[in-house]
């Protein structure tokens, strides 16, 4: 298969994701892929060589919402609640659109030290930097209420980073709550409870949300 490596990448992210560095096996790997077991030794030679295949292309993923999530930080043009908040929807709609990439990244950041520190200095640091210094803003202005911009950061983080079956679960003890709007709802009940908002600008961020929200 001339896109073998690539399919391969996949089926292993979403296996590494799920199962961990040791529960993940190969041959069930190639079998998801659509490929022979032994494609996996020709482009990647072992294991640890795929898996960190896999990081690879979690960054290059990652790299343009970092981007964009650095022009979001720049614009001082609109108001740094307004940028915040966009923050918030662009990294909610990347979770959103690629939920094997965000279990891979939890389930990996806490494994073994040199797994972890691959994962960290490779995605959640720059990760981290791209937003640093407008999350430090929100905290001078008291729209954040944390001592420290990495803190905020992983609370945002664990917030957003619920399982696939969130609807599903939250519906099992809030049954009002409509499952084809619950991961919306998450997302507009973080902003409303992360980011302390004057009362006008939280009724123009709530028109805003209403003409814009994304659908995720």
């Amino acid at each position: 298969m001339p896109d073998g490596r690539q399919a391969l990448l996949i089926a292993a992210t979403e296996a590494f994701a799920a199962q961990g560095f040791d529960g993940a096996d190969l041959r069930s790997v190639a079998a998801a892929a659509g490929v022979a077991p032994n494609l996996i030794r020709v482009h990647f030679g072992n294991k640890a060589a795929l898996w960190e295949a896999c990081l690879d292309r979690i960054v290059v993923l990652a790299m343009p919402v970092m981007a964009e999530v650095q022009a979001i930080a720049a614009d001082t043009e609109r108001s740094l609640g307004d940028r915040l908040r966009d923050l918030i929807v662009r990294v909610a709609t990347f979770y959103a659109a690629h939920p094997q990439l965000r279990n891979f990244v939890v389930r990996h950041g806490a494994e073994t030290p040199e797994r972890s520190t691959r994962v960290t200095e490779k995605l959640l640091r720059p990760a981290y930097e791209s937003a640093r210094e407008l999350f430090q803003a929100g905290i001078a202005a008291g729209i954040i209420r944390s001592s420290h911009p990495a803190l905020f950061f992983a609370l945002l983080n664990a917030a957003l980073n619920q399982p696939p079956t969130f609807p599903m679960l939250l519906g099992r003890f809030a049954p009002e709550i409509d499952p084809e709007t619950a991961w919306a709802q998450l997302l507009d009940t973080t902003i409303a409870t992360l980011l302390h908002l004057p009362s006008a600008q939280i009724e123009a961020e709530h028109a805003s949300r209403d003409r814009n929200k994304p659908a995720i």
